[in-house]
């Protein structure tokens, strides 16, 4: 048998240098030399360009425009803005993004049906771009704000990927999608506890009632909620990444940045494409998509259709049909386009989410538990795995299983043993309304939407076979979502074009935190002096037993959130290569969340309860905790007395409880403790403490056009999300609201012949009263044991602060047949003051309730990311000329991050690479095509998280071959 006492893991740690309390000068000079190269490289395009622009200037000093001249360049442009609105027509009914939609395409991933491949004037060409793509990728552009712009414009950090892009590596969900895209990262958990960050910031725990710091946006509908868009994303025209504050050009406002999520529209041209997957783990994905004109010029429509079904690679041994990482995936969705007239169009959308059953939750292996702890003490392991499975009744219960040969290190298989998980039960479903409306003077925008979401969690607590904790964890049985954004796009003459409107967002919710409990629970939770003293005899095994078994909790929250905002965005041309943008808004917040404890399930131990708990009558008796007698209160009351007696009775055969010995009395006394302690405190419903405020957004940007190829920009973005209540064992706190000044200085440029588009950036970003997970006094437990106790909560680190430097770029038309996308960015990102954290594992036996972590870089916070997405094409004959061969693959880099936000030295997780690789062959006009696509070809085995004695295992490699077409 093979001896895993000891853990690999170093027992001791190093020195921890006290955890600095200051930012260190490092990261200063860091920041300094970040600088300078982003200025360097602004200073060298002026230069490049300063000479003949000063020499063009002196040449037309003193010249001016003739009367004739200008009425003959508002002439031509007046034909201009005509042509410019029947082509947008056009492209609304051929399916291209209306004015006002968010989306866009990268260079080297556009096809001919998706909107934006080519720059605005090319755009009514694309239907015959399809056989010379790889020589037409032409600029990337960007609809948003609210008109088509030029990428380089743009005065923000942005990436973009196409549809094709995506699909072609089946890249579905959002660790896949946005490894892609630079500098933003789906940091791994369910559909309800995973999240966005951008820039190093925004990995924590789930909030339900926190907004997003980095939004989601899909077909132009906020998401103010980020499980919403946990579900697979299909039939993808685009993927838009913008960084930075945002919201004065509408939508929802968002302080680290956000994702737009483009799906293909309907145009009135026939459309009908399949796609079709057979993979490893008996895995079966299909897409299908349909649509065309139903009345010519006036409805079309366009339907898809996703599913994503597949075991996953971990099993479980207790119950051989569930594997974990599993999929089960299926959804849908219908639009309508209706353009009755040149200056009107309408799109409706209705999409649906059907529930699924997936297992991501209790995805823990364990090791040992290191025996010292950070500060050089011995580690307590009175309530470690490997202690309590030592007891006699785990022994004798399950001889087969034992702490070293099965609890460890996936059962020496590599799997699961676990009597009580259950997958996972997502579902959502929505629609929305878009209407356009040309009226003249301007444009008028109104989007209409609707959204729910279901979630279910029935967790085993315990990683075991044994009966001990079940049926526990969150859920969301009840959400939606409406919202309203009204918006009017116009100009004033030249001098500036502005978007104007109004958002609301009224986000109704209940999350239910369930707690369970087995008949091994007892003897898995007592202490070990009440489980020597219980496990002693028959009759008080049968109390440990009764004690939990079948007791269930519930703890919901009824949450409230309703957002008013009113915005305001204008892009000021100055001169001709300068442009001055700025934005302002406004939000009245309001946020309420409720929140109750109470029984749902007495399970076999009703009659172990106490009187009362905080007021409410639970039907049992009071007694004293050290000894078990009853109390003075509860001897004098007569109903007590005869419960007292039904126990003395049911356990020990003694008709009243007066006449039980002291060794009978304690063991009654350490059931109700048990039962007391696990089922804590109850109350009815408390309001909590609303959060009501006005908060503004405000955004300055700067750009100047060097010449067509250089174009430079500063940004400043200020951004305030908001607080929100809190409920601790019926005491309500609020969380303060969380403010982020933001600045950026960058370069988009275009190089040799404008094959290369390189675009820079350097950024700044402070953050006040940053939303986190910290430790706070724990008001009730302090009243009554007379002593200050501390709990974890949501709440506020009072200082963060990131920087670094981005890079984001393309190439094509170099290297023959080939375009390459790429991304890349240097991070520091960390506390500038925390005294408040919570303590890491290794660091429990520290007298302190808190750890100061100023200085210390935040969880998920890698300083070196990187991405490279080559694709190669070559034509080929083999049933003919038509045909091309295929190959691209994504190499996705990142550096080393603790995982952990109390940011464990246990919890890193080293530098690690992940590879996705799609081959094959096929029609150049796409009517048929097979690959072969393998996701994580060599096979990284980096876990999404470690604590310090457990790890959760990350998903191996998978092949399999897609078929896709068009008929």
């Amino acid at each position: 048998m093979k001896d895993y006492s000891t853990s690999a893991e170093p027992q001791t740690l190093g020195p921890d240098a006290g955890v600095p309390k200051t930012v260190s000068r490092r990261r200063t000079l860091s920041a300094c030399v970040a600088v300078a190269i982003a200025g360097a490289s602004l200073l060298a395009a002026t230069d490049a360009q300063a000479a003949p622009a000063k020499k063009a200037a002196k040449r037309n000093a003193g010249n001016s425009k003739a009367a004739s001249d200008l009425e003959l360049e508002n002439q031509r442009l007046r034909q201009e803005l005509a042509a410019a609105k029947a082509r947008e027509l056009e492209l609304i009914r051929k399916g291209s993004a209306a004015a006002g939609a968010a989306g866009a395409v990268a260079a080297g991933g556009a096809t001919a049906t998706e909107p934006g491949a080519e720059a605005a004037e090319a755009e009514l060409q694309l239907a015959e771009q399809e056989d010379d793509k790889a020589k037409d990728l032409g600029e990337v552009v960007v609809k948003a704000r609210p008109r088509l712009q030029k990428l380089k414009d743009i005065p923000n950090s942005t990436s973009i990927r196409s549809g094709e892009e995506l699909h072609k590596e089946l890249a579905m969900d959002l660790g896949d999608i946005l490894k892609r895209a630079g500098n933003v990262k789906w940091n791994y958990g369910n559909a309800r506890t995973s999240s966005l960050s951008m820039r190093g910031v925004g990995q924590q725990a789930q909030t339900d009632a926190m907004d997003p710091s980095v939004g989601t946006i899909v077909d132009n509908v906020p998401y103010a909620y980020n499980p919403l868009s946990s579900f697979d994303h299909y039939d993808i025209d685009s993927i838009q990444v913008e960084r930075g504050p945002q919201g004065t050009d509408g939508g929802k406002n968002v302080s680290l940045g956000r994702v737009n999520i483009n799906t293909r529209r309907p145009t009135f041209n026939r459309e009908a494409t399949y796609s079709a997957t057979y993979g490893q783990f008996n895995t079966y994905i299909g897409d299908a998509a349909l649509g065309g004109a139903v009345i010519d010029n006036f409805l079309a429509w366009r339907g898809a259709f996703h599913v994503n079904k597949g075991e996953g690679a971990t099993k479980n041994l207790y119950n051989t049909d569930q594997t974990w990482y599993n999929r089960d995936r299926v959804s849908g969705r219908i639009q309508f386009l209706l353009t009755p007239s040149e200056t009107f169009s309408t799109l409706i959308r209705f999409d649906a989410n059907p529930r699924g059953e997936e297992f991501n939750n209790g995805n823990n292996f364990y090791k040992p538990t290191p025996r010292i702890s950070a500060n050089g003490l011995p580690t307590n392991l009175n309530n470690d795995a490997g202690t309590r499975l030592a007891r006699r009744w785990f022994r004798e219960g399950k001889p087969e299983y034992s702490y070293q040969n099965n609890y460890l290190f996936g059962n020496g298989e590599n799997a699961f043993n676990q009597d009580a998980q259950y997958a996972l039960i997502t579902a959502s479903k929505g629609g929305s309304v878009e209407a356009n409306w040309d009226a003249g003077i301007g444009k008028f925008t109104s989007i209409t939407a609707y959204r729910d979401f279901e979630f279910q969690a029935r967790n085993d607590g315990d990683s075991t076979p044994f009966d001990v904790q079940k049926n526990g964890g969150g859920a969301v049985p009840e959400f939606r979502q409406l919202s309203q954004e009204i918006k009017f796009t116009s100009n004033w003459g030249n001098l500036v074009d502005y978007v104007a409107g109004a958002y609301f967002n009224d986000r109704k919710m209940i999350k239910g935190n369930r707690v369970g409990f087995g008949r091994d629970a007892g003897a898995w939770l007592a202490g070990a002096g009440a489980y020597g003293r219980l496990d002693a005899d028959s009759a008080g095994r049968q109390l440990m037993m009764d004690s939990l078994n079948e007791l269930h909790t519930d703890n919901p929250y009824y949450i409230h959130n309703k957002t008013a905002s009113a915005f305001v965005n204008a892009k000021w041309h100055i001169t001709e290569p300068l442009t001055l943008e700025t934005g302002v808004r406004f939000n009245i917040e309001n946020r309420r969340q409720e929140t109750d404890k109470f029984i749902t399930n007495q399970g076999s131990g009703a009659a172990l309860n106490p009187y009362s708990v905080n007021g409410i009558n639970l039907g049992g008796f009071d007694t004293v905790t050290a000894t078990g007698a009853l109390t003075a209160a509860a001897a004098a009351d007569p109903v007590q007395v005869a419960r007292a007696d039904a126990v003395a009775l049911k356990y020990f055969g003694v008709a009243t409880y007066a006449g039980l010995n002291a060794t009978q009395l304690r063991q009654v006394g350490d059931a109700k403790g048990l039962r007391a302690g696990q089922m804590g405190l109850l109350w009815g419903r408390e309001p909590g403490r609303s959060f009501k405020s006005t908060q503004p957004s405000y955004q300055v940007r700067p750009t100047y056009k060097f010449n067509e190829d250089y174009t430079g920009y500063l940004s400043w973005g200020y951004n305030e999300k908001a607080g929100l209540s809190q409920t601790v064992n019926s005491v309500a706190y609020l969380v303060e609201p969380e403010k982020t000044n933001s600045f950026e200085i960058g370069l988009k440029s275009t190089l040799f012949n404008r094959a290369l588009t390189l675009n820079t950036d350097f950024f700044w970003t402070e953050i006040n009263n940053y939303q986190q997970a910290v430790q706070v006094i724990d008001q009730y437990q302090t009243a009554a044991l007379g002593q200050d106790t501390y709990t974890s909560i949501t709440g506020n680190a009072k200082g963060v602060r990131a920087y670094g430097v981005e890079v984001d770029g393309s190439l094509v038309d170099t290297i023959p047949f080939t375009s390459v996308n790429f991304s890349g960015s240097y991070n520091e990102a960390f506390y500038t003051d925390f005294k408040n954290a919570g303590k890491a594992a290794e660091w429990n036996n520290l007298a302190s309730p808190t750890r100061d972590l100023t200085g210390q870089t935040l969880p998920g916070a890698a300083k070196f990311t990187f991405s490279i997405s080559p694709e190669f094409r070559y034509p080929v004959e083999v049933l003919g000329s038509n045909q091309e061969f295929h190959t691209s693959f994504t190499t996705a880099f990142t550096s080393s991050y603790k995982s952990d936000v109390a940011l464990s030295e246990y919890s890193v997780i080293p530098a690690n690479t992940t590879t996705d690789l799609s081959i094959g062959i096929g029609r150049k006009d796409r009517a048929f095509d097979v690959s072969l696509v393998a996701k994580n070809i060599f096979n990284n085995q980096t876990p999404f998280a470690k604590t310090w004695n457990s790890w959760q295992p990350g998903i191996p490699q998978w092949f399999g071959v897609t078929l896709n077409g068009k008929f």
